[in-house]
């Protein structure tokens, strides 16, 4: 019986790779088409390995003394200093895997180690985004960021006390290895870590910056200071309460700012805006879910942020939570509203207005603060929420 002939279609490799491609989601299915065929071997694989969500799978796949080391857990300083990295050619079938990797999740401090071990190469050259937990500090000498580095998701063991600063030292393993990076996301991580004495460092291609944790407020300040002069347009982090209501920020910081997303109390955020270096802020949204806050304190932010971006801020969105307000005769909601319409008539420029405060039946929105009001002559979007 004669051998039916394979269609011509599978000759092509742009159409092995999009019906991978297509296949991305089912990694069963990718690893049946693997096997099947020589010609859907390597698409398949390049699709499969293209996103790795832990390091495990790239075990079997080390030089068998390095095996060794992770099978029998010798990661002890002494018995790293004396060891031998292996011979290139042992990494072979390591490296056709690892290159094919874009994103990679490691939650392993194995991975760390054998960057170490491995500190003449980068272990993953081409990968594009990396989310990494930091379980221990990490060995300068070792490569664990590549120059092809777009996006970096950094966490660590979160609620626990460190005397190190090792989200201080990664994010400079970025600055010196990863020069392209252009997003970079820090979150649950620890309430208190040491201080840091690096300078500001240089990153030509940052834009977007995600500081979403329970920072301790002198991490969080050094963060900011090591970052400040970075080209940051997109910023987002949580601010804890200040301990005298000051920050200890000696010169201003991200001078390029566009658009700035908040969420802690009023107070802290008041002071982080007083900091800001940028000139054009047009996006800000402040989003107040826990912990007291008077007044005088909304009235001194909405003063700070008028008198900053009156003149810039195109977008502004205000979240308040249920919070008392000793001293004060009437309802938080009010008090606010109150302290806005006075300022309304200097935001010459908004377009978008979002406020959500807390429900009381005595709220009541002012002329001012109605759509196609003579007092927002750019206003497109109202949206007013009593919750």
């Amino acid at each position: 019986m004669a051998q039916m002939a394979s269609p011509h279609a599978l000759y092509i490799s742009e159409i092995l790779f999009v019906i991978s491609y297509h296949l991305q989601d089912d990694r069963k299915a990718l690893a049946r088409l693997a096997r099947c065929c020589h010609a859907f071997s390597e698409p398949a694989l390049s699709v499969l390995w293209s996103s790795v969500r832990s390091f495990s799978p790239f075990i079997p796949l080390l030089p068998p003394t390095v095996k060794f080391l992770w099978d029998h857990s010798q990661f002890d300083e002494v018995t790293l200093a004396e060891f031998q990295c292996p011979p290139e050619e042992e990494w072979r079938v390591f490296d056709s895997y690892a290159r094919k990797v874009r994103r990679l999740y490691s939650g392993s401090h194995g991975h760390q180690i054998v960057a170490r071990i491995r500190s003449e190469t980068t272990l993953f050259p081409l990968l594009r985004s990396l989310s990494l937990q930091l379980i221990e500090p990490l060995d300068m000498q070792g490569h664990l960021f590549p120059d092809s580095l777009r996006s970096l998701k950094i966490s660590g063991p979160a609620y626990v006390h460190c005397e190190d600063d090792r989200v201080q030292m990664a994010i400079a393993h970025v600055a010196r290895d990863a020069p392209l990076v252009e997003y970079l996301q820090i979150e649950d991580y620890t309430y208190s870590v040491a201080q840091s004495s690096l300078p500001p460092l240089h990153f030509a291609h940052l834009r977007a910056v995600d500081i979403s944790a329970f920072f301790d407020y002198t991490l969080l300040q050094s963060l900011c200071h090591i970052l400040s002069e970075a080209p940051v347009t997109q910023l987002k982090l949580e601010l804890p309460p200040l301990p005298n209501k000051e920050w200890n920020i000696s010169t201003p910081v991200f001078p390029a700012l566009k658009s700035l997303k908040i969420c802690g109390p009023p107070a802290s955020a008041e002071q982080f805006i007083f900091h800001l270096a940028s000139k054009g802020l047009q996006e800000l949204s402040i989003h107040h879910t826990r912990g007291p806050a008077s007044v005088a304190d909304y009235r001194q932010l909405l003063s700070r942020i008028a008198d900053k971006y009156s003149n810039t801020l195109q977008q502004l969105s205000l979240s308040l939570s249920q919070s008392s307000t000793p001293g004060y005769p009437y309802d938080l909601s009010q008090a606010v509203l109150d302290a806005f319409y006075a300022l309304a008539p200097s935001f010459s420029r908004l377009e978008t207005l979002h406020l959500s405060l807390p429900h009381n039946r005595y709220v009541h929105l002012a002329p001012e603060l109605t759509f196609e009001s003579p007092t927002w002559p750019s206003l497109k979007l109202l949206d007013f929420q009593a919750a």
